[in-house]
């Protein structure tokens, strides 16, 4: 595959972090949550350090989890277009806004992130029902990231606050 073609996940891509039924390598795992249908191989391999992402993503294709994005007509980036009510409970990208949504992204990026440490955080996630006690949990997140020194915290939240529906 080239290298700088656009991946995003299947079905399969989308259930496999749903359920971790095939038990993927974490830096495969994690590269496969970033996988969103707009960003290349240069941009993921920024965002995970990590300069044989095109390696990775190929693995990924071969087991059926992410395929190349059909090309879209050039726009200039940061270009935002009004949404209507039927896209609001979309996200970045057209993904979906939901609190389990979210809730399960931020348990898996802080297992893969901290490692160790982060029981206090995962159980409160785990009881967390709403988007303010989900903001809460983003915060004790972040505070205890950057005692560890995570240095993609950023990401994180980017991803995380366009996952959580808005209020109301």
């Amino acid at each position: 595959m080239q290298n700088e073609w656009i991946p995003g996940k299947t079905a399969a891509g989308v259930e496999e972090i749903a359920t971790r039924a095939r038990r993927l390598p974490p830096r495969l795992r994690t590269l496969l949550i970033l996988v969103d249908g707009r960003r290349g191989g240069r941009q993921l391999a920024e965002l995970v350090g990590d300069i044989s992402v095109g390696e990775a993503l190929a693995e990924l294709a071969r087991l059926g989890l992410v395929t190349p994005m059909p090309s879209a007509p050039h726009h200039p980036p940061n270009v935002l277009e009004p949404a209507s009510r039927a896209s609001a409970a979309r996200g970045p990208g057209g993904g979906r806004r939901s609190l389990a949504l979210a809730r399960f992204y931020l348990l898996d990026a802080m297992e893969q992130s901290l490692r160790t440490g982060d029981a206090p955080v995962r159980e409160h996630l785990r009881k967390a029902t709403t988007r303010a006690e989900l903001l809460e949990a983003f915060e004790m997140c972040r505070t205890i990231a950057a005692e560890v020194g995570v240095a993609h915290v950023a990401t994180i939240e980017t991803r995380f606050m366009g996952m959580l529906p808005d209020e109301g």
